[in-house]
C-alpha cells in the first residue's frame, strides 16, 4: 500500500495558464516516516533533563497542506494565492497517566502540544533536526507545566480521581489518498463567475466570494506503536453579502457549500441559483417590518434547524474537561464554562421522540455524501458509531483520550485539540410532513389567541463574515448563543407568509430541546464546523486547530412551543449619506 510523500508536483495543464497542484505518491518508508520513527525511538530512550522525569508518552502529528485559494467581488478576482505548508505537532506527556502535565491552566491552556514548521523536502537529516528541536521545546515546556500543576494541587483536596490520559490499544492504518487536483484556474473562475451575479445589484453594499480547494495529509506516530496516514481533502465555496435596511439596520446573508471533493458540491448552476435567491431575499429584507417581541410556537425548517443544532446542541455533546488552574479567579471562570451535559448522563436532554447518533464511519446517507467521515481520529483511535441520545435520554458524550468523570475512554472523536462531532444524525420517531408541521404550528398559535406562528428558514453562522470571535464570546458567557435569524416569516391561518426584519433568539439554550413538540420525517444535510462550548476557551482553540474540521448535521425540521423572538437591541447605524454609485440618480 502506498501513501503521500512530502513532495508535491507542480504541473502546467497543457499549456494553459492554470497551475495544478497534485500530491505525489511514493514508497511506504519515505524520508518523513523514517525521520519521525527514528526520532521517536531516540526520544523515548534518551530524552531526560538532569533528574527530571522522562516522558511516558510522545506523539508526532505532521499535517501537510497544499491549497489553491481565490476571492472575488463584482466579477473580478481580488486575491488569488496558492500555499503549501507542513506543520509538526509534538504531544509530550511527562508524569504518569494518573497525573501529567496536561489539563492545566496558568494564563495559557496546557494541552501538552508544541507546534513547529517542517521543510517540504525529503532531506532526512534536516527533518530529524527540526523534529529534535521541537521535541526539546515540548519536553521543557511539559516539565514546567507539570511542576506548576503539582504546585497548584498542593493547596487542594482532590475530590474526583480522574486520570489525565486513557489507555488505548495500538492501531495502525495507511489510507489510500485520493488525488484532489488543486486547479487554481478553476478555483479563481468559480469565485469570479459567482461574484459577477452581484453586478448592478444596487441594494447590495458589499459582496465577496471565497473559494478554496485544499489537500491535507496527516502523518501520525506515537510511542505506544500507533500510526496512521490519513487524507483530509476539502473544497469550500462561501458567498457573503451585506446591506442595510431603509432604517439603517445592518443585514447580511451567505451561501456556503463545502465537501471533501468537487463532486460532493452542488453544481455551479445550483450555487448560482442559491446566490440569486439570497440577493432577492436581502432586497425584501430591506423593507421588511421589524418584530418587537414574540413568544410562542416557532418552526425551524431546513438550514435553520441544522444551524440551530450546530450552534446550540452539538457543542454540548462534547465532553470537555475543566483543567486545574493555579489562580482562584481562573478556576472560578473555568467552572462557569463547564458543559452542563456532563451532569446529565442518564437524564432527559431532548424531547422523548428524538435520538442522536454520531457516526464518522458513514460516508453517505440517502445518496447524500457526508463531509464528516474519517477512518481514524487524531489520537489514532479507530472511528466508530456512537449513540449519544436515545429517546431523549443522554447516554454518553463524545470524547478523546482526555478522560472526564464517568467517561474514561475515547469515543474516537479527537479532531485537533478536542473531541468534535463528525456526522451527527438527529432523528425523530413518528416524524410529520411539512404540511402537518405547519398545521400544528398554527394550532398551537391559535391556543394562545395569536394571529400567527413563526417559521424560521435561515439562521446566520458564526463562521461566516467576521463573526469568528462570536464563538469565543459565547464560550465565555457573553452575548447570545444563537446567531441572528436571516429569514423568518409570520405564518397566518390562511397560509399567507409575511417576512420579518432582522431578529434574534435572545434566550434560546440547549434546555429548550426538551420541549420540541414535533419534528419532520425528512432531514436536511448540512456541512459545517462545530466549536465546542463549555470548555476553557475551547472555541478559541478549536477555531485554530480542529474547529475547522467538517461536520455534517442531519437534522429534521423542529417545532418548539415556547420560543422568544425579538428585534436586536441597541441603536441602529445610519444608512449611507450618498446613494449607491450604481444608482440612476448618480451622474
Amino acid at each position: 500500500m502506498k501513501h503521500p510523500t512530502v513532495a508535491t508536483a507542480l504541473r502546467c495543464c497543457a499549456g494553459v495558464a492554470a497551475v495544478c497542484l497534485s500530491v505525489a505518491v511514493s514508497a511506504k518508508e519515505d524520508a518523513l516516516a523514517k525521520a519521525l520513527g527514528d526520532e521517536l525511538k531516540r526520544t523515548m530512550a534518551e530524552l531526560r533533563l538532569d533528574d527530571a522525569e522522562r516522558p511516558y508518552f510522545v506523539a508526532y502529528r505532521v499535517t501537510e497542506t497544499a491549497s489553491a485559494n481565490a476571492s472575488a467581488s463584482m466579477g473580478g478576482v481580488v486575491n488569488q494565492w496558492r500555499s503549501h505548508i507542513r506543520r509538526l505537532q509534538v504531544e509530550m506527556r511527562v508524569g504518569s497517566r494518573a497525573l501529567d502535565n496536561t489539563n492545566f491552566f496558568s494564563g495559557r491552556l496546557a494541552f501538552g502540544v508544541q507546534s513547529a514548521s517542517l521543510p517540504l523536502g525529503d532531506d532526512y537529516q534536516e527533518l530529524r533536526r527540526r523534529i529534535w528541536l521541537a521535541t526539546d521545546r515540548a519536553y521543557k515546556s511539559a516539565l514546567d507545566d507539570l511542576a506548576g500543576k503539582k504546585a497548584a494541587l498542593q493547596n487542594k483536596t482532590k475530590v474526583e480521581e480522574v486520570a489525565d490520559f486513557s489507555e488505548q490499544s495500538p492501531y495502525q492504518m495507511v489510507e489510500e489518498i485520493a488525488d484532489l487536483a488543486l486547479d487554481a484556474e478553476r478555483v479563481a473562475a468559480t469565485a469570479r463567475d459567482l461574484s459577477a451575479l452581484f453586478k448592478n445589484q444596487q441594494h447590495i453594499f458589499q459582496s465577496t466570494v471565497r473559494v478554496a480547494a485544499t489537500q491535507t495529509t496527516v502523518t501520525y506516530r506515537n510511542s505506544e506503536g500507533s500510526s496512521f496516514v490519513r487524507g483530509d481533502p476539502r473544497v469550500q465555496v462561501h458567498v457573503l453579502a451585506n446591506t442595510q435596511a431603509e432604517d439603517g439596520t445592518e443585514l447580511g446573508d451567505f451561501v456556503a457549500v463545502q465537501g471533501r471533493s468537487w463532486t460532493q458540491l452542488p453544481s455551479q448552476d445550483e450555487i448560482a441559483k442559491r446566490t440569486n435567491g439570497m440577493i432577492a431575499a436581502l432586497a425584501d429584507l430591506r423593507t421588511a417590518p421589524a418584530l418587537d417581541r414574540y413568544t410562542g410556537p416557532v418552526l425551524f425548517e431546513g438550514q435553520a434547524a441544522a444551524e440551530l443544532v450546530a450552534q446550540v446542541l452539538a457543542p454540548r455533546l462534547v465532553a470537555l474537561r475543566s483543567p486545574v488552574a493555579d489562580n482562584p479567579m481562573f478556576e472560578q471562570a473555568l467552572a462557569q464554562m463547564r458543559n452542563p451535559f456532563l451532569d446529565k448522563l442518564g437524564a432527559r436532554v431532548l424531547a422523548r421522540s428524538l435520538s442522536v447518533v454520531d457516526d464518522p464511519t458513514a460516508t453517505a446517507e440517502d445518496g447524500t455524501p457526508l463531509a464528516g467521515s474519517y477512518a481514524v481520529d487524531d489520537d489514532s483511535v479507530p472511528a466508530k458509531r456512537t449513540p449519544l441520545v436515545s429517546n431523549g435520554i443522554l447516554k454518553t458524550l463524545l470524547t478523546s483520550r482526555n478522560p472526564v468523570p464517568d467517561l474514561p475512554t475515547s469515543s474516537g472523536n479527537r479532531r485537533g485539540e478536542t473531541a468534535l462531532p463528525s456526522n451527527l444524525f438527529l432523528s425523530a420517531k413518528d416524524g410529520l410532513d411539512d404540511d402537518e408541521l405547519r398545521a400544528l404550528l398554527l394550532e398551537l398559535a391559535g391556543e394562545r389567541d395569536a394571529e400567527y406562528g413563526i417559521v424560521v428558514r435561515r439562521i446566520s453562522s458564526p463562521r461566516m463574515g467576521g463573526a469568528g470571535m462570536f464563538s469565543v464570546a459565547a464560550a465565555m458567557g457573553q452575548g447570545p448563543k444563537v446567531q441572528p435569524l436571516t429569514l423568518a416569516y409570520k405564518l397566518f391561518a390562511d397560509g399567507r407568509e409575511e417576512l420579518i426584519g432582522k431578529a434574534l433568539l435572545p434566550t434560546f439554550d440547549e434546555g429548550q430541546f426538551k420541549d420540541v413538540v414535533a419534528a419532520s420525517a425528512k432531514r436536511t444535510f448540512y456541512a459545517t464546523t462545530v466549536s465546542p462550548i463549555g470548555g476553557p476557551f475551547a472555541s478559541a482553540f478549536a477555531a485554530g486547530a480542529g474547529g475547522g474540521s467538517l461536520t455534517t448535521i442531519a437534522a429534521p425540521s423542529l417545532l418548539f412551543e415556547d420560543v422568544t423572538v425579538r428585534r436586536p437591541p441597541g441603536n441602529i447605524p445610519r444608512p449611507p449619506v450618498a446613494p449607491h454609485p450604481l444608482s440612476r440618480t448618480v451622474r
